[in-house]
């Protein structure tokens, strides 16, 4: 099954901090191997026992979703799916 999370938003069509949750919460289950149900974006990403290439390689994912550069240290330092997908989405407001 795929979803259509897995497509990235287009430059005009920046994600909202709901969308970018939904889509690493979709990621981390499936990198996890587990449903979707049991990943809840107010836990902190060290609970679901992720090793140092598990977040390079979600941090990857995400940078080539998001079209943008995405450190994998943004998961540490944004600890939730939730903190980070805010942060996320605040960095892809336009600037004024």
């Amino acid at each position: 099954m795929t979803s259509s999370f897995n497509q990235p938003p287009s430059i005009t069509d920046q994600p909202t901090a709901d969308t970018i949750e939904t889509w690493l919460c979709e990621q981390l289950a499936a990198s996890l191997n587990v449903t979707l149900e049991t990943i809840d974006p107010d836990v902190p990403f060290d609970s679901y026992g992720l090793d140092s290439t598990e977040v390079i390689g979600l941090s990857g994912d995400l940078e080539e979703w998001l079209q943008q550069k995405v450190s994998p240290t943004l998961l540490y330092d944004y600890p939730t799916v939730a903190t980070l997908a805010e942060h996320l989405a605040d960095r892809s407001l336009p600037q004024e």
